[in-house]
């Protein structure tokens, strides 16, 4: 009787044993469906609850909303705030900015780009400064005025949809350029771009953008553009 009795006992610790062993296998694949599904929906799920999406391909600034802990729309800087030179790395052209703005480069950068990096916004969708490789583009504007090419840039970006305005200008360094206002996908022209003709480069522009910058700050950025500046030798 009692070599029955611990037989039982003996199946129920087996029966038992199998029954977590299922629930728990039964968790597992609940969850392992339930992670695979969030990664389908919204990209790569990491800790935290935060979903990678990628590169964003409009400018993140458009949907921030001022508040206690986020930063004001347009980057501003006090008029007693120093400007301090940056010269390119493959081009020799040059331009002044507040000593306050963040700026980054990036490593063997064939077009030489100068990013902002300043609200939670990714450099990468942030560009201050680049050259345009007009070639890159279409290779039949190099025979063409530089206004031809600047009111037809719009049509490399699929954000964009046409050019409202194109107007030449010089800046106080004597460089001939153009402000140009492009229409979106939604029909406004919310932002300036500028472009800027070589000396002695018909194959190249310099192109500057204003996203987040307050005005007056973009404005003295662009009178700055300089070309043919030496690069200072280090002390």
């Amino acid at each position: 009787m009692e070599e029955q009795t611990v037989k039982q006992e003996v199946n129920y610790i087996k029966i038992i044993t199998i029954i977590i062993a299922a629930v728990i296998i039964l968790a597992l694949s609940i969850f392992v469906a339930y992670i695979y599904s969030q990664s389908k929906q919204g990209g790569i799920v990491l800790p935290g609850g935060i979903t990678y999406l990628g590169a964003s391909p409009t400018p993140i600034v458009a949907t921030l909303t001022p508040g206690p802990t986020t930063p004001p729309l347009k980057f501003t800087a006090d008029s007693t705030v120093p400007y301090k030179d940056h010269y390119g790395i493959t081009f020799p052209y040059s331009f002044s900015y507040p000593e306050t703005l963040p700026i980054v480069i990036f490593p063997s950068d064939p077009y030489d780009s100068v990013a902002i990096s300043w609200g939670n916004i990714p450099p990468q969708v942030n560009i201050l400064i680049n050259i345009e490789k007009i070639k890159d583009r279409d290779e039949s504007f190099l025979n063409k005025s530089k206004k031809d090419f600047v009111e037809a840039w719009w049509k490399y970006f699929s954000g964009l949809k046409g050019v409202a305005a194109v107007t030449p200008f010089t800046n106080v360094k004597g460089m001939k350029g153009y402000k140009a206002q492009y229409i979106n996908s939604v029909n406004q022209t919310p932002n300036i771009d500028v472009f800027f003709e070589v000396p002695q480069r018909p194959d190249i522009m310099i192109h500057l953008a204003n996203g987040i910058l307050d005005q007056s700050i973009f404005d003295r950025i662009v009178d700055s553009v300089s070309w043919n500046v030496p690069t200072p030798t280090p002390t």
